[in-house]
């Protein structure tokens, strides 16, 4: 060995033996899907927890020209004690201010508002964002200890995807998507981010005669999912 092999194997430290070891390989057992509810509606169940609460509605334009009235956010703001909404749509939020609606405009990764809620609505949102992450921690900050956060979004494995997939077709999906989440993947990402998951349903139309029969024997197969979850304190916030 040359004077540099042995000077460069002195200095270099040592790897430690756990390091060193094979990992065990993991082992992926089948397991059956887990048998939530089914709804019909994406609102019904966060209507209820928004009722008589302060409710923050993120992503509040549902689509441009839709009518307000009939827009999700107006029906929050019918049940909620308050109810702000935020987007960054900036000619629809307008349209809303003018209407009466209580609406910022302020982006979903990035909004500091100077309150907390107990109620955050993010339906048909978070598959939008470039970072679902910033998103959840600013969700965090403005929730208050006992508050919920409701999310509605595309379920991955969906029938819809799941038989296209099967058939060789191409998904169509939003160009403005930028990412696709099934429980296990958003449930992570809740974990990751100081959140825990206190309730979970399928959200289904039944619009299709194809996909009642389906949906009847296989509710995870449902279009969209429905997750309900609260922040976790190590230490509660006073």
């Amino acid at each position: 060995m040359s004077p540099s092999q042995t000077s460069l194997a002195t200095t270099l430290p040592m790897v430690p033996a756990e390091l060193t070891r094979p990992r065990p390989r993991t082992v992926w057992r089948w397991t059956r899907e887990q048998d939530l509810p089914l709804s019909r509606s994406k609102l019904a169940r966060i209507l209820d927890l928004a009722k008589d609460r302060d409710v923050l509605d993120v992503g509040c334009v549902g689509g441009r020209n839709e009518r307000i009235e009939d827009s999700s956010h107006a029906r929050l703001s019918k049940v909620a004690r308050y109810c702000v909404g935020i987007d960054i749509v900036t000619d629809e939020v307008e349209r809303r201010k003018v209407a009466g609606y209580n609406v910022e405009i302020a982006d979903a990764e990035d909004f500091h508002l100077g309150r907390t809620f107990d109620v955050i609505v993010a339906a048909d949102v978070i598959e939008h964002l470039a970072n679902p992450g910033s998103f959840l921690a600013r969700a965090r900050e403005h929730l208050r200890p006992s508050g919920v956060l409701c999310l509605v979004t595309p379920n991955a494995l969906s029938l819809n995807n799941a038989l296209k997939s099967l058939a060789g077709l191409q998904v169509a999906i939003n160009p403005e998507h930028t990412c696709w989440f099934d429980r296990k993947t958003l449930g992570e990402l809740l974990t990751r981010c100081g959140f825990r998951v206190v309730e979970e349903y399928w959200q289904d139309y039944l619009k299709h005669p194809l996909t009642a029969m389906f949906l009847h024997f296989r509710k995870n197969l449902a279009a969209h999912l429905l997750v309900f979850a609260r922040p976790e304190w190590t230490v509660r916030p006073s």
